[in-house]
C-alpha cells in the first residue's frame, strides 16, 4: 500500500515542503507493519503558474530514494509555491512489483482522453479489487499508460472518474458513484479543475495506512496518509492557517467514508 499527500488552498504552498513531506512518508512504517509506505516510486502534480496542472513522477530507478530522483526532475520548479498540490509514494502489491522501474506505473494518474471539461488527477494507495471489471465498463476509448507495462488497478480509477464526470458535470456526484462502484481497501484523492474553480474529493473505503484531514473556515484543505510527517514539515503553516484536524483514520481502520472540498481563484 501507498502514501498520499493532497493540498488546496488561496494561500499558495511550497512544492519543496510537500517534497519533504512525502520525503518522510516514503519510509514510514508503523509498528506492525510489514512494509514502509513508499519506496517504489513518487509522483507529484500540481497547479503550475499559468493555471494547468501539470505532473512528474518517477520509478525506482536505483537505490536512492524516488523522492530525491522526483525533486531532481523537477530542479528550479521545486522552489515554486502552488495552491493545489497532490503528491504520491509508491509501495507496489505483489502483483505489480514487477513494475516499480516503470514511472507509466507510478502516480498520480491524469488521464487524457478529453472525455469531460475538466482537468483531473488521482491518487491511491490499496487494492482495486474489480479494476478489470471496471475497465470492461467505460465506454468510451481510453489511453492506459500503464498498460505498456501491465495495467495497473489504480490508473482505472482516474479513466472511470473521468467517463463518470463526463456524464454527470458535477464533480461531487462523480466521485460518489466512483465510490458506490469500487470494491477493496482504498483511499482516493481527486483534484478536478476547470477555468477559475477546482475541487478535491476523498474516498475512504475498508482498511488502508489511513487518512488524516486538516481544514480552515476557508475550505482549504491539507491531506495525508500519515499525521507525523505534515506535522514535522508543516506544523508554522498549519496554525498561521488555522488549520484543525477533522477527520482520522488509522491505519487498518475499517471506515468508509466521502469528504467533498471546492475552490474558487
Amino acid at each position: 500500500m501507498c502514501g498520499i499527500f493532497a493540498f488546496m488552498g488561496h494561500q499558495p504552498l511550497p512544492i519543496v515542503k510537500a517534497l519533504r513531506v512525502l520525503q518522510i512518508l516514503e519510509t514510514g512504517q508503523e509498528p506492525g507493519e510489514k512494509t514502509p509506505v513508499g519506496g517504489h516510486g513518487a509522483g507529484i502534480a500540481y497547479l503550475n503558474q499559468k493555471g494547468k496542472l501539470t505532473l512528474t513522477k518517477v520509478g525506482k530507478a536505483s537505490i536512492d530514494s524516488p523522492v530525491n530522483s522526483l525533486q531532481l526532475q523537477l530542479k528550479e520548479t521545486a522552489n515554486n509555491s502552488s495552491h493545489i498540490i497532490l503528491g504520491h509514494v509508491r509501495h507496489a502489491s505483489s502483483e505489480f512489483t514487477d513494475t516499480i522501474q516503470h514511472k507509466e506505473c507510478t502516480q498520480p494518474y491524469q488521464p487524457k482522453c478529453a472525455h469531460s471539461n475538466f482537468t483531473l488527477v488521482s491518487a491511491h494507495n490499496g487494492y482495486l479489487q474489480n479494476y478489470q471489471q471496471l475497465k470492461n465498463t467505460l465506454t468510451q476509448p481510453h489511453q492506459f499508460e500503464s498498460l505498456k507495462h501491465i495495467l495497473i488497478d489504480s490508473e482505472v480509477i482516474a479513466h472511470l472518474t473521468e467517463e463518470l464526470l463526463a456524464k454527470t458535470k458535477d464533480t461531487t456526484k462523480a466521485t460518489h458513484n466512483l465510490h458506490e462502484q469500487i470494491q477493496g481497501n482504498n483511499t482516493i484523492v481527486i483534484v478536478c479543475t476547470n477555468k477559475n474553480e477546482a475541487h478535491l474529493h476523498a474516498i475512504q473505503q475498508g482498511r488502508t495506512r489511513g487518512i488524516i484531514a486538516w481544514t480552515n473556515p476557508e475550505n482549504e484543505v491539507l491531506i495525508c496518509s500519515r499525521e507525523q510527517p505534515v506535522e514535522k514539515v508543516l506544523n508554522e503553516f498549519l496554525t498561521e492557517n488555522n488549520f484543525q484536524k477533522t477527520i482520522k483514520v488509522n491505519h487498518k481502520t475499517p471506515i468508509n467514508l466521502e469528504t467533498h472540498f471546492n475552490l474558487k481563484f
